[in-house]
């Protein structure tokens, strides 16, 4: 969708067999504000382990060097994964556990109003996409040298941490990420063709716990954003961030829990009530059983689960 103050609506939106997208750009003279969705009915569940060395191996004669390296990436309307892993020759064991779920059923609401004793045109965006992903992790490493980053976003807020050039390194890793709704609000003033405010509106929960033994480089990362968007630099500035480096020998045990709501914000006309219910405890149990179905997670008469 684009939108020039008072004068012409145009509307993007796709659906494919692999996801639904959605975008909407409001323009005035002087500065602009936008947005991009994407998101998709998707059911997924992984669950892995590994154990063994990392040492050279032979084949067809010759002598392959020894190492191992691991990538995952998920995002889904932008609640994010992301794992890197580098390893040296050494003994290696790894475990993890993923459940993702998300929903794309409810229709996008967008209104436009304008009072007419009001200068403000207010351009009001609903939808209710909910996400959730959950991950439990863990790592035992010994030998010449790891590297080990994860990463775990919800719209603009994340958390992270990077183990780097670690002869020894335990983690384990429990990541609960909930997106129930978004709303987005523009402001426009039309006597002057001036956007006056924007704002961002998710819908969310992020809870995070980390315990970790490590011997090199551990830098830690976090960051809540606030909902305003600053025309200027184009940023949603930070509300509350950090960052921490340790080097050397540490035992570190972290506990993020990061939640936004936003009571005023405006509601789809069918309601959310029942969508996602049972879900208060975002973590997941340790161990391989995830402890609830998808009709737990989207107990919702509207919803068919994928």
């Amino acid at each position: 969708m684009k939108i020039i103050l008072a004068l012409t609506i145009a509307l993007i939106f796709i659906i494919s067999a692999d996801a639904t997208f959605w975008s909407s750009r409001v323009t005035s003279n002087s500065t602009s504000w936008s947005i991009q969705r994407q998101s998709q009915n998707l059911s997924f569940d992984c669950s892995q382990s590994v154990q063994g060395k990392v040492s050279p191996v032979d084949y067809h004669g010759r002598r392959l060097g020894s190492y191992h390296s691991g990538y995952q990436e998920l995002k889904v309307n932008d609640v994010r994964l992301r794992e890197r892993t580098s390893a040296m020759p050494g003994n290696y064991s790894f475990a993890e556990d993923i459940y993702l779920r998300s929903y794309t059923t409810n229709s996008i609401a967008v209104s436009i109003t304008k009072q007419a004793d009001s200068p403000i045109l207010t351009v009001n965006y609903a939808e209710e996409w909910p996400v959730i992903l959950k991950s439990v992790r863990s790592i035992e490493y010994s030998g010449k040298g790891i590297n080990d980053r994860e990463f775990a976003g919800n719209n603009l807020d994340y958390v992270g941490s990077d183990f780097l050039y670690n002869k020894e390194l335990s983690a384990q890793t429990n990541v609960g990420l909930l997106l129930k709704r978004m709303n987005a609000t523009v402001l426009g003033l039309v006597t002057n063709d001036t956007l006056v405010s924007a704002n961002f509106m998710p819908g969310m929960e992020t809870r995070y716990r980390m315990v970790a033994n490590t011997s090199g480089i551990a830098d830690l990362k976090y960051r809540l954003t606030g909902s305003s968007y600053d025309f200027v630099p184009g940023i949603y500035p930070a509300i509350i961030e950090g960052e921490e480096r340790y080097v050397g020998n540490y035992h570190i045990a972290r506990s993020l829990h990061m939640k936004s709501d936003f009571e005023n914000a405006t509601p789809i006309e069918y309601g959310y009530p029942c969508c996602f219910a049972g879900c208060s405890d975002l973590f997941l149990p340790e161990g391989a059983d995830l402890g609830f179905s998808a009709k737990d997670v989207f107990d919702c008469g509207c919803c068919r689960v994928p």
